[in-house]
């Protein structure tokens, strides 16, 4: 079985979705599955990188941010133009060409089309491309129950499967941590992350706890404005105790997550959320909120709080801090939690969808 990919969010600072398509393309390669006579063909939906020379497998010269406009005017070009002999045709950031083959296109959330995450203009092309792509009798597939039930309810007639991403296998490990408490967070600056809400949590536990530091790690985006006013408002005290990081290699993450006493994640909606596996994986504690899928994907194994309640994160991230036993139990929870989001399982069952659709 051919699978054709879309490599496209490899290019250049991996967020969440490039990890999730590194990770797939691995699971979908790695020896037992070769077994099944699985052949993985990359392609690139990028002019620009085509310019700098940053190819994955075969060029779709589209512009991304036309390609839904020009795939529902046209009903092309195909991706057989492109690519030769597909079986199936996997489109994993909400775009899929067309093409006569069965099809799939990975939906991660709805912020792309609710929240303002995208231009407006990109935000209705996307809108339009998904709604066709359920009409078409496509399959979405969607990472998360939350997610699927969401695509369920703005497209009706769509075929929705569900498969949860896995977590790589760097951050299966344990790392000693730092003897300063150390609070994390990882992400990219974007609004519904709340990042802001770690920073003026930060700010009210700092004075009780003299030495907490607090890690801002990941690549600015369109709260970063925010996110700098309020770290220089700090008091200098405060401030020197503050790390902005912006992006990292994924080795460095690892480390730094593993080695944090806890990771915050703020934020008001996730679809999955990437950040707070890796952190159970590793034996981090997790404070984070009821935001999207959250609940769903930490269970029982986080301590969770109501979206934008800073008193709350206050609370729970004190919790943690200086309850040794209650914070045993949270990284002895997250451990076994995250043994359910494995790659092995997910590029198997992504396998079935693919041959189910076939």
């Amino acid at each position: 079985m051919r699978v054709v990919i879309d490599a496209t969010p490899l290019i250049d600072t991996r967020t969440g979705i490039g990890i999730y398509v590194q990770g797939l393309i691995d699971a979908l390669t790695e020896e037992p599955r070769k077994e099944k006579n699985i052949e993985v063909i990359e392609y690139t939906l990028s002019i620009r990188a085509r310019a700098q020379s940053k190819l994955r497998g075969y060029w779709v010269p589209v512009p991304a941010g036309i390609a839904p406009s020009i795939w529902r005017t046209f009903n092309g070009p195909k991706i057989e133009k492109f690519v030769p002999s597909p079986d199936v045709v996997h489109g994993t950031n909400y775009l899929v060409p067309p093409s006569d083959v069965p099809r799939i296109v990975t939906v991660h959330d709805l912020s792309v089309l609710s929240r303002g995450t995208a231009p407006r203009r990109r935000a209705d092309g996307i809108d339009r491309h998904l709604k066709q792509i359920a009409e078409s009798g496509a399959t979405i597939h969607a990472i998360s129950n939350y997610v699927a039930d969401e695509i369920r309810e703005r497209y009706p007639n769509a075929d929705v499967q569900m498969v949860y991403p896995g977590v790589e296998t760097s951050f299966e490990q344990r790392i000693p941590k730092v003897e300063t408490p150390t609070m994390v967070v990882l992400g990219a600056t974007q609004k519904r992350k709340a990042v802001p809400d770690a920073v003026r949590a930060f700010e009210i536990l700092g004075h009780s706890f003299k030495t907490l530091e607090l890690q801002i790690i990941g690549p600015p985006g369109d709260d970063e404005p925010q996110v700098r006013t309020l770290i220089e408002g700090l008091p200098e005290a405060l401030r020197r105790r503050v790390t902005r990081l912006g992006f990292v290699a994924r080795d460095e993450v690892a480390r730094l997550v593993g080695s944090a006493t806890l990771l915050v994640h703020p934020s008001h909606y996730e679809g999955f959320g990437f950040p707070l596996v890796e952190a159970m994986s590793m034996g981090t504690p997790v404070v984070t909120t009821t935001g999207g899928a959250i609940p769903e994907i930490v269970d029982t194994a986080a301590v969770t709080v109501e979206p934008g309640d800073v008193e709350a994160l206050v609370a729970g991230i004190s919790l943690l801090i200086e309850k040794e036993s209650f914070r045993d139990r949270i990284i002895s929870s997250g451990l076994e939690r995250s043994k359910q989001f494995s790659w092995a399982t997910a590029g198997e069952q992504m396998l079935n969808m693919y041959r189910s659709v076939c």
